[in-house]
């Protein structure tokens, strides 16, 4: 059988089940039930999955979050900015990396942390996929 022709029964099979459907009366789908109480068990698993829903969700955005925040903020000592200045004019001169045009003197302390922090974790990422 190909797939046109199980979707083509599969098709027909829902039609005559949706007609049947609607040509029931609400007693005959009921079948006896008390419709208040199947009100309240439907109302119930909604909120129960809302519930949930909203746990996974919470979780999902505190992992989220906590990975951002660990690659974003990794935990480092204090750095010297002397020693911060000399390492970024060591590096400038490694032939392997470019530094931007401006001399380190001009570049505030905020900078030199910056790209102090940018090239030590490129130095990690590197060493680390090896």
């Amino acid at each position: 059988m190909t797939d046109t022709t199980k979707q083509d029964e599969l098709r027909k099979f829902l039609q005559t089940q949706l007609e049947e459907l609607l040509e029931m009366s609400d007693e005959e789908i009921l079948e006896g039930s008390d419709p208040e109480v199947l009100k309240i068990e439907g109302l119930a698993m909604i909120a129960a999955a809302k519930a949930t829903l909203g746990s996974r969700r919470m979780a999902a955005a505190k992992t989220a979050m906590a990975i951002k925040k660990a690659s974003t903020n990794p935990i480092m000592s204090p750095i010297n900015i002397d020693e911060a200045r000399a390492y970024l004019q060591a590096a400038a001169n490694d032939s392997r990396i470019t530094i931007a045009a401006r001399s380190l003197g001009e570049m505030s302390d905020e900078d030199v942390i910056r790209i102090y922090n940018q090239l030590n974790k490129l130095r990690q990422d590197t060493n680390g996929s090896k």
